[in-house]
């Protein structure tokens, strides 16, 4: 079953809902794209969302957390190729 994770923004944190009830709340977008990653979420499966009283992130925010969720999978299939 895929993981898919619903991102919003909320005071400085982003805010993540993964539809197997859990949550996630990181500042930092690289570490919440290795938190992602772990929690078996692919790039593909990531939707962003606005809340009432919650800030929309931005379209750089959504290209960069793409990227480092790409890049943390680029990271697994190599090592699971050399393995």
């Amino acid at each position: 079953m895929t993981t898919t994770a619903k991102v919003a923004f909320f005071k400085n944190q982003f805010v993540v809902d993964l539809n197997d009830g859990r949550h996630i709340e990181q500042s930092d977008l690289l570490a919440l794209a290795k938190d992602l990653h772990r929690a078996g979420v692919n790039a593909k499966d990531v939707e962003y969302e606005w809340r009432p009283g919650f800030r929309m992130i931005t379209a750089g925010q959504q290209v960069a957390l793409r990227a480092a969720l790409r890049h943390q999978e680029q990271k697994f299939l190599g090592l699971a190729i050399a393995a």
